[in-house]
């Protein structure tokens, strides 16, 4: 009697057993005909800082619906790591998170960027113009709020010699593009390697909030490269950059100006008084 009852209760577990999983594989299978195959995604182990250089400690697999998958998101056409997507990942190592990615987040490659020459400065150059540096200060500078992919205009301040009256301002170039900021260069990760102060041992800064930077770089016409290098070796001239929206590309006719115009009928009442009643 003990024997029919534990083999009845054998079949009737293996039946269970068998409709539980017939059961699952149906909406397994639902799930794949309304999600989509199911593929490895590489997500973010942890939180992953700006600027922060990847390794295979910060990033792990996951099996997800292909249709969840994000644009550009790094994965894998199969169900379970191999060789291949190890040596993938291992390959990824080294790369630049451009964005901070926090845990959870799926690995995309517009997120990363791989340090190499297509991210240095030559190649952002477009082909048959050339880039130039000109100095900039606080004021210049717009506040040193430019950032790489600004557009602005660049006005000069020449001193024809004989006093103010004789300083000239003009609109050198219109509508530039500003390549870089210091070092801070448009499609290149944002950081410079230095030492650590304390330690000692090499430190990643991010230049995205960097201010510290003298010099602008911008894109030019190789004749308005030769213009601003002359008005910058004029050694008392200044150079102002003007910031300008992105969409805004219209470039108006412009005249020179100088303190006669901008004064007006006061600057000859001026000149008149003594030096001395002058305010």
């Amino acid at each position: 009697m003990n024997n029919k009852a534990l083999t009845l209760s054998l079949l009737m577990a293996v039946i269970a057993v068998f409709f539980v999983q017939s059961y699952v594989n149906s909406i397994e299978e639902d799930a794949r005909r309304k999600f989509g195959t199911e593929v490895l995604v590489l997500k973010a182990k942890k939180d992953i800082r700006d600027q922060e250089t990847l390794n295979e400690t910060m990033v792990e697999l996951s099996l997800i619906p292909k249709r969840f998958l994000e644009p550009a998101s790094v994965y894998f056409e199969k169900r379970e790591e191999d060789k291949e997507t190890a040596r993938n990942i291992k390959a990824l190592a080294g790369s630049v998170a451009m964005v901070p990615i926090r845990k959870g987040e799926q690995i995309t490659y517009n997120k990363i960027t791989e340090p190499s020459i297509r991210t240095g400065l030559s190649p952002q150059v477009a082909p048959g113009r050339r880039a130039i540096a000109v100095p900039v200060n606080e004021t210049s500078g717009v506040g040193k709020l430019v950032k790489p992919g600004d557009r602005v205009d660049l006005i000069a301040i020449i001193d024809m010699g004989g006093g103010k009256e004789n300083k000239l301002s003009k609109v050198l170039l219109q509508d530039v593009v500003v390549l870089a900021v210091g070092k801070n260069v448009t499609n290149n990760a944002a950081r410079i390697i230095e030492p650590d102060p304390v330690s000692g041992q090499p430190r990643a800064r991010s230049l995205n909030e960097d201010s510290s930077f003298s010099t602008v770089t911008l894109e030019v016409e190789p004749l308005q490269a030769q213009a601003v290098a002359l008005v910058m070796a004029g050694g008392d001239n200044a150079l102002s950059l003007s910031l300008r929206n992105n969409d805004d590309s219209e470039r108006p006719p412009t005249q020179s100006l100088t303190f006669p115009d901008v004064l007006g009928p006061d600057f000859a009442r001026i000149q008149r008084q003594p030096a001395g009643g002058r305010r």
